[in-house]
């Protein structure tokens, strides 16, 4: 792709990567608690025993900094959305994916639909709107988090409602339905609510729902502790809720601890709580039977810090974290749904099967491999999530050193 070069522009985005988002953020109480009925465990079927994984959400253009051979500031896009991601992800591993959303008609829609059709990404749920198309440009600071300003007025992957989640459902199966925010929140009202129905409708159908809030700060335009209270009657809804340790500092204050939280959403309805800790790879809470607390399980990245590794194994420099949750997400996802011929853990998921030693150790096992595969993800601009061969390359590689 051809760089953007504007140096007014960047500028721009790093002094009003707050005021801008604020623009085209509407807050509106939440009215949620009126649509959401979340099937009781006696009355929801037994997991449908598919592997095909549905995920809603978002698909945009990220702009991401950048020089030219001169040296002047530009941005480079790249077709990005953590729900767009986490499809490239799970495909890419080997998962039958399906995508729902609405994506625009215009030249960055076009590019987005296609770039999913190469990845053999099911199309078909595919919503295509006269809309624009969101873009987010980047703005990155050394030793801050990543900042994004966020254009998005009256976008085309807002345009999703209750009556097109239903009909998604409607005479179809899947193993997995995902949904992650980001510059989509829950206090665009019209999208909870399709959210709301496409989770109850999953799960009356013997899906496990999979839920990550991907929090963008300067986006909750009514601050965390409104959003927060969003999210947690969302999780009702909610079978996997995935979050990274500064989405929950966000929601829950600085010094949170995340079993607190994560046995919070256990009680709430998870029955599986995941969380990302960057460098320090990610841990996962469930309730054991035998004990009726919480338990967990942890798996840290196979690197040497300040690398990363590459598909090889082998050290690498870290040349993006863009996507390295996304493509974490995926390798949850693959595994949990038996991805590769190795046990599901739909049962626990969907079904309120035990989380027995067996489980425990499976769950163990698809930590690992997704941590792995977020770690390759890291020694590539952008998100570029690794295949399942070059995970297994790179863990055979590591076992060899």
């Amino acid at each position: 792709r051809s760089l953007t070069s504007c140096r007014w522009l960047k500028d721009f985005v790093q002094d009003h990567v707050f005021s801008w988002s604020h623009l085209y953020c509407l807050y509106l109480p939440s009215a949620m608690a009126s649509v959401l009925s979340s099937t009781p465990a006696s009355e929801r079927p037994a997991p449908s025993g598919v592997q095909d994984l549905c995920v809603a959400g978002e698909a945009l253009i990220d702009f991401l900094p950048r020089e030219t051979r001169d040296g002047d500031p530009a941005y480079m896009p790249k077709a990005g959305g953590s729900p767009f991601n986490v499809c490239i992800a799970a495909r890419r591993l080997g998962l039958p994916v399906h995508f729902f959303s609405g994506v625009s008609t215009d030249l960055f829609g076009e590019d987005l639909y296609k770039h999913l059709g190469r990845e053999k990404v099911d199309l078909s749920l595919v919503q295509r709107v006269a809309k624009p198309t969101t873009l987010a440009f980047v703005s990155r600071t050394a030793g801050a988090d990543v900042k994004y300003a966020f254009f998005k007025e009256n976008a085309a992957d807002r345009s999703l409602t209750r009556e097109a989640s239903a009909a998604a459902m409607e005479g179809r199966s899947f193993g997995a339905v995902h949904m992650s925010l980001g510059a989509v929140t829950f206090e665009d009202q019209q999208m909870a609510d399709a959210f709301a129905e496409l989770f109850g409708a999953a799960q009356k159908r013997g899906a496990f729902t999979s839920f990550d809030p991907n929090i963008r700060g300067p986006m909750i335009a009514g601050g965390a502790e409104v959003y927060r209270a969003k999210v947690e009657e969302f999780m009702g809804l909610v079978d996997l809720a995935k979050s990274s340790d500064a989405d929950i500092e966000f929601l829950y204050g600085q010094g949170a601890k995340l079993e607190d939280v994560a046995a919070r959403w256990l009680e709430l309805g998870a029955r599986l709580v995941v969380v990302t800790k960057g460098p320090e790879g990610a841990v996962a809470f469930y309730r054991p039977a035998t004990i009726g607390t919480t338990a967990s399980v942890s798996a840290v990245p196979p690197t040497t810090q300040p690398n990363t590794i590459d598909a090889s194994g082998k050290a690498a420099p870290v040349v993006d974290t863009v996507g390295a949750g996304d493509t974490c997400m995926g390798g949850l996802l693959f595994g949990l749904l038996g991805g590769g011929g190795a046990a599901s853990l739909a049962p626990q998921l969907a079904g309120g099967a035990a989380w027995d030693d067996a489980a425990a150790a499976r769950l163990s096992d698809i930590l690992k491999h997704a941590v792995a595969g977020a770690a390759i993800n890291c020694s590539r601009p952008g998100a570029d999530p690794p295949t399942s061969e070059e995970v297994a390359a790179a863990l055979a590689g590591l076992a060899c050193a």
